[in-house]
């Protein structure tokens, strides 16, 4: 896997898709943007819908690399990921192969 550097491999970049597709879903209408943080070894989403405070959710690459594609949804369904970012009320939502934790201020 080459997370972080400008050539993803297309496992890569189907889960990132996956990932972009998930928050789309949950946020009609919203701009979802993502980008790697090496300090933080993520995938950042920053998703800004046409209404509202921006949300963001710090994807670790552990986590990404725990499923593949197609499995991406299920699991950030099951760990209730767009409901954690409702309620984070701006704050970033951290979420990796332990789980999800809603950053504190």
């Amino acid at each position: 896997m080459a997370w972080g550097s400008d050539v993803h491999t297309d496992e890569e970049l189907e889960k990132l898709a996956a990932v972009r597709g998930y928050f789309q879903g949950y946020f009609p209408g919203a701009s979802v943007r993502d980008s790697y943080d090496a300090a933080r070894a993520a995938q950042v989403f920053l998703i800004e819908p046409t209404a509202g405070e921006q949300r963001n959710a710090v994807v670790s690459i552990d986590f990404l690399q725990e499923y593949v594609s197609e499995k991406m949804e299920k699991a950030l369904i099951s760990l209730r990921v767009a409901e954690h970012l409702q309620s984070a009320k701006g704050r970033e939502v951290l979420l990796s192969s332990w789980g999800v934790e809603e950053k504190e201020e």
